[in-house]
């Protein structure tokens, strides 16, 4: 079960780094929520019901591949019932469970399975998060092709629909692939407006990450104090909603732009941010290795030789204890150069 759970987490992690949608992926909660239907319509729809809840318990307790046998089981029944709406939520819950394992081609089957019962029952919000849940997969692999037809088409889906949630998302992942492409300027046009649909649909976590991304492109164009400012309603949002990855994403951006301004007093609350995220806790992982490393950078670059020193040694024996070769050889580097 442990493992299960690790893997969701690190997967969290990777769309964060990614620059994609971290909410899609911790969605699975909200879409394992699978509730009961009638159960006087029978006796196979309660079958249905008892196989859709046994696979919700399952992946509350982080059996993943368990539940997905049980939501297939489900799916066959409520296919036979003809209850398309039920089908389609098995469908979504099947394929957040399939991405949290790592099992894309499933993932995506299971999408497109999300998005045929979606047409089918006349669900245009059905049809736009799926098709956003296929698109962030592709974006995931790096397929940004892919990945824009059907961002694009779900965003022709939810513009009807006046939606701001549904546009919001749309918007923001055509944003991400902008980003990805690097290019900037149309990143921007997407970002800003997906921004202000999400504020509309009260997407707390949803507008943290599209913030965050904006911040990217400001950057990336030299727009700093925007990109201040992004970074900063990232990462207030990011704490109103606990993410925690929202959050270090945003206080990476900023540490990165004080960083280069050379104003560590502006950056040193940032960075007591990030400790306290990551350090303070009882299991250390990538993140807390990185803050060590900003530690140590900021000690180096106020003068407290020593400090970057202990800073340094801590991330080195982390990262070979997280078996972080990379990391570990830029830790040594470090170590020498002071």
């Amino acid at each position: 079960m442990g493992g299960t759970i690790g893997r969701l987490g690190f997967l969290l992690t990777t769309l964060a780094l990614l620059g994609g949608e971290p909410g899609l992926a911790s969605n699975l909660n909200q879409q394992l929520d699978i509730q009961p239907r009638n159960a006087t319509q029978g006796q196979a729809r309660d079958v249905a019901d008892q196989w859709a809840q046994l696979g919700h318990q399952q992946a509350a307790a982080g059996e993943l591949a368990q539940a997905t046998q049980s939501w297939r089981e489900a799916a066959a029944i409520y296919a036979a019932l003809g209850d398309i709406p039920a089908q389609s939520q098995v469908y979504s819950a099947m394929g957040s469970a399939f991405l949290a394992l790592g099992q894309y081609p499933e993932a995506e089957r299971a999408f497109q399975l999300r998005v045929g019962t979606a047409r089918d029952s006349n669900d245009p919000l059905g049809m736009v998060f799926g098709l956003n849940n296929l698109g962030s997969i592709h974006l995931s692999l790096g397929r940004l092709d892919e990945a824009q037809t059907h961002f694009a088409e779900a965003l022709a889906v939810a513009e009807p629909t006046r939606d701001p949630q549904a546009i919001g998302l749309s918007l923001s992942n055509l944003g991400l692939v902008a980003l990805r492409r690097e290019q900037w300027e149309q990143a921007v046009a997407l970002l800003e407006p997906a921004a202000n649909y999400r504020l509309l649909g009260g997407d707390t976590l949803g507008e943290a990450n599209t913030s965050n991304h904006l911040g990217e492109a400001y950057f990336a164009l030299g727009r700093e104090n925007n990109a201040i400012g992004a970074f900063r309603v990232g990462l207030r949002l990011g704490a109103e909603a606990e993410a925690r990855d929202t959050q270090l994403r945003a206080i990476d951006g900023l540490l990165t732009l004080y960083f280069g301004r050379e104003d560590f007093n502006t950056a040193k609350p940032f960075l007591d941010r990030r400790v306290a995220l990551t350090v303070n806790t009882s299991d250390p992982d990538l993140q807390t290795v990185l803050t060590f490393r900003w530690l140590g950078d900021y000690y180096r670059n106020t003068g407290a030789t020593e400090n970057a020193r202990t800073a340094y040694s801590q991330g080195l024996a982390l990262s070979r204890s997280l078996v972080l070769k990379s990391l570990e050889g830029e830790f040594t580097n470090r170590l020498r150069r002071l």
